[in-house]
């Protein structure tokens, strides 16, 4: 075959997979909840690329799964679409942008279940550029009132203005038998910076302007309260599975959750899948039992997740397990013998680093029947890259393809 571009090859890919493939990010759409990415500060292809896959990506997203990264932004780009971002379960890495504002003015927790550099929950580098002297001024982090594990670092953002001012021990959890890892922003040198509205508490705020104060939920509570709180009264007490702040005592009043939502209301736990029986002495199936999805308590896993043994819903099954259907759910069973061959794409398992499809991985997808995370086909896949001295990839080696059924991810 006449190799003619990576848009033709892709074409080419897409033959071989069925439209269950190519849909199974429908259900996660409908939830406004998106995977996020693990690729540190890598550059995906051009920045156009990079930031076309980044709309692509957060849009119409409440809920990041994994990692918010805003990297390698460019000053004359629409930040718009990251204003629907209200969680996130890992790290958020804001790096290499000249883009004037990063507009987060939803996002209200960051769970840190993973973090960057394996500390911090926040990280906020090089959004400077000396040469042009473009970079970022306004960080809007307005409604960040709690980051549940993992520290903040600030480094080398030369005209961002007000972040020094914020109150950072009222949104990390010193608590965490970790102590989290401060690298805090300090005043900048941008004259152009203005000082936070006169009503703001202690003089603390995000950017110039009432609206843009820093709400404190922690230090400014009264003694009775454990964790956080709406103002300073003993009556403004959260709930104790609240995370993030409240507007009311009850689990049903939080921003957020510390452990689990069900139904709007708070927990530690879903309820179980199954329940014990005193007639029979025995355990039975729970009509009211759930899954347990990020934070999020669920009755039926999303389309391209499976229900591992504990009754969570996961991208992968583990160890000698394999996928299989019971009942129209999806689970994870134990192999009778060699399991059905499933295997990591990009963003998962040994390739959760890895940017796209190419001579050096192609072979790790030989003999799959599903493939769990991305399939991603750049420039490079092709004619390969003298930077990182990866081969070129003939077209042959796509058949390997051919006996994939499913991908759990998506195409591009």
């Amino acid at each position: 075959m006449t190799l003619r571009s990576p848009n033709t090859m892709a074409a080419r890919f897409l033959t071989w997979i069925t439209l269950t493939s190519l849909l199974c990010l429908g259900v996660l759409a409908e939830k406004k909840v998106c995977q996020g990415f693990t690729n540190h500060l890598n550059l995906l292809g051009s920045k156009e690329d990079h930031y076309q896959n980044m709309v692509k990506t957060y849009s119409n997203c409440t809920v990041v799964l994994e990692n918010l990264e805003i990297t390698y932004v460019e000053e004359h780009r629409d930040l718009s679409f990251l204003q629907s971002i209200e969680e996130v379960s890992g790290y958020v890495l804001i790096a290499l942008n000249t883009a004037p504002k990063i507009p987060l003015q939803n996002l209200r927790i960051i769970r840190g279940h993973a973090l960057y550099e394996g500390k911090f929950a926040l990280s906020v580098l090089a959004n400077f550029e000396t040469k042009t002297g473009q970079g970022t001024t306004e960080l809007l982090l307005t409604s960040l009132t709690e980051i549940l594990k993992g520290g903040v670092k600030f480094s080398g953002n030369g005209k961002l203005c007000n972040v020094e001012t914020i109150q950072w021990f009222d949104i990390v959890n010193t608590e965490d038998e970790h102590k989290p890892s401060l690298e805090l922003p300090v005043a900048g040198n941008n004259p152009n910076c203005k000082k936070c509205h006169s009503k703001c508490f202690n003089g603390s705020c995000w950017a110039s302007g009432k609206d843009n104060c820093q709400t404190l939920t922690k230090l400014n509570c009264a003694q009775q309260c454990s964790k956080r709180c709406k103002g300073p009264s003993p009556s403004d007490c959260c709930n104790e599975h609240c995370a993030a702040g409240c507007t009311g005592p009850r689990p049903t009043d939080c921003l957020a959750c510390r452990a689990f939502q069900d139904d709007g209301v708070c927990k530690d736990s879903c309820p179980g899948l199954q329940r014990y029986d005193p007639n029979l002495h025995q355990l039975v199936p729970n009509p009211h039992g759930k899954y347990n999805f990020g934070a999020t308590c669920v009755k039926s896993c999303p389309h391209n997740y499976v229900v591992s043994d504990h009754g969570a819903c996961v991208r992968t099954c583990s160890g000698n397990t394999y996928e299989k259907d019971e009942g129209g759910v999806r689970k994870c069973v134990k192999c009778d013998g060699l399991c059905p061959k499933v295997c990591n794409g990009l963003g998962a398992g040994e390739l959760t680093h890895t940017l796209s499809i190419n001579a050096t991985n192609i072979g790790f997808f030989k003999n799959c029947t599903k493939i769990n995370g991305d399939i991603t086909i750049i420039k490079t896949s092709i004619h390969g890259d003298p930077f990182t001295k990866t081969p070129k990839m003939e077209p042959a080696q796509l058949d390997v393809f051919k006996t994939v059924k499913e991908i759990t991810g998506e195409i591009s």
